[in-house]
């Protein structure tokens, strides 16, 4: 029952952290001249830090560890992918080619850190 709790709230916590980023992101695109107010850029860090928390709790309670699930591996390294391009996308000057590519690549990690967590791919 623990499992299924923190697990539900681990996913809860990674589609607040997809849909913070994309409403500020869109906040960006469409009003570049307004920068974001405070609550946009304190929220994200509390949501993650429950993320992160919810994650390494998963982590104690199934035992999987980067060193024995690849798989888990991957999906640490494409998260500081993905926080390196939200930074880039946060920080580039809105509807230039350097947003929307940091914002296409940080998609895509995003999608493929959700495969990996739903498929568990195994990695020779």
């Amino acid at each position: 029952m623990q499992y299924l709790i923190v697990k539900h709230s681990h996913m809860f916590f990674v589609a607040i952290t997809i849909l913070l980023f994309n409403i500020r992101a869109f906040m960006l695109w469409r009003k570049p001249e307004n920068p974001l107010a405070g609550i946009w850029k304190v929220l994200p860090h509390l949501n993650d830090t429950m993320l992160l928390f919810t994650g390494l709790w998963l982590m104690k309670i199934t035992g999987f560890t980067p060193f024995n699930a690849p798989w888990l591996a991957a999906k640490i390294f494409l998260l500081l992918v993905y926080i390196g391009l939200g930074v880039v996308v946060m920080r580039s000057r809105p509807r230039s080619g350097k947003f929307y590519a940091g914002y296409a690549l940080a998609m895509l990690c995003v999608a493929t850190i959700v495969y990996m967590a739903r498929f568990k791919p195994y990695f020779y």
